[in-house]
């Protein structure tokens, strides 16, 4: 069985989709497109495709990842084009190679940089900020509250540590703001690189909710771009794309 890693956008038209409704607009692109996509076995078979790090609703991406396994091979730019076609306007494939390593793009995922939008009600110039942000990553831990559900659904809260998840961060100041944005009182852009995948994943929420209870920054509002994701092969962190992640 041949498999193929693709990559992939998803932009403002589908952020507010959840991960479920992603693969369900995949399955049926899928089948409008006639790909030689395998299938499960059984009573209700589904296409063999792995995405990986689910991206939380309301966020775009330049960077998702997902393979297939296919009962026939075909070259990348054909599979790209014709699922391409089938694909509303908001996510495109970007690229598509084929792939020899038995691992999965979930299982591989080691890390993630976001580029997070922050707006805030009260009027912070940016050193300030920069200055806030700069203690908050000096301490040793940090702390905050991550929401848990229970097997009865029932939600609870527990305590987790994040400073060892966070690689690097970066501030800078917003040069032109987004329309609809103009009317907080201060806003700035955090370049973030944060451990993710299946061993340690930090969620940008969460890091933003120690912004808030931590780092004494009122954030009313954010917007949240996923910019890189990385896998980890020989001690190194590189593109899922990258030759030495596909063989």
């Amino acid at each position: 069985m041949n498999s193929l890693r693709i990559g992939f956008t998803r932009g403002e038209g589908v952020k507010f989709i959840s991960h479920l409704d992603l693969m369900k607009v995949f399955e049926r692109a899928i089948r409008r497109s006639n790909l030689p996509i395998a299938y499960s076995q059984g009573f209700n078979p589904h296409p063999q495709m792995v995405f990986g790090l689910p991206l939380a609703v309301g966020m775009t991406s330049e960077c998702e990842c997902a393979d297939f396994e296919l009962t026939e091979e075909i070259a990348p730019g054909q599979f790209m084009e014709r699922l391409n076609k089938s694909l509303p306007e908001a996510i495109r494939i970007t690229a598509a190679a084929h792939k020899s390593s038995k691992k999965n793009i979930m299982a591989s995922i080691a890390g993630a940089d976001y580029v997070l939008e922050i707006f805030s009600d009260e009027d912070i110039s940016f050193h300030t900020a920069k200055q806030r942000v700069g203690s908050l990553l000096n301490r040793e831990s940090i702390k905050v509250l991550k929401e848990a559900k229970g097997k009865d659904r029932s939600t609870a809260f527990r305590e987790v540590e994040i400073r060892p998840l966070i690689l690097n961060i970066e501030l800078e100041p917003i040069e032109c703001r987004p329309e609809g944005y103009e009317i907080f009182q201060s806003a700035f852009v955090i370049k973030a690189g944060f451990k993710a995948g299946s061993e340690a994943n930090l969620r940008p929420e969460l890091f933003i909710n120690a912004l808030c209870e931590q780092a004494n920054i009122s954030v009313v509002a954010s917007r949240i771009h996923r910019k890189a994701l990385y896998v980890c092969v020989g001690g190194r962190m590189i593109d899922p794309m990258d030759e030495a992640a596909l063989i």
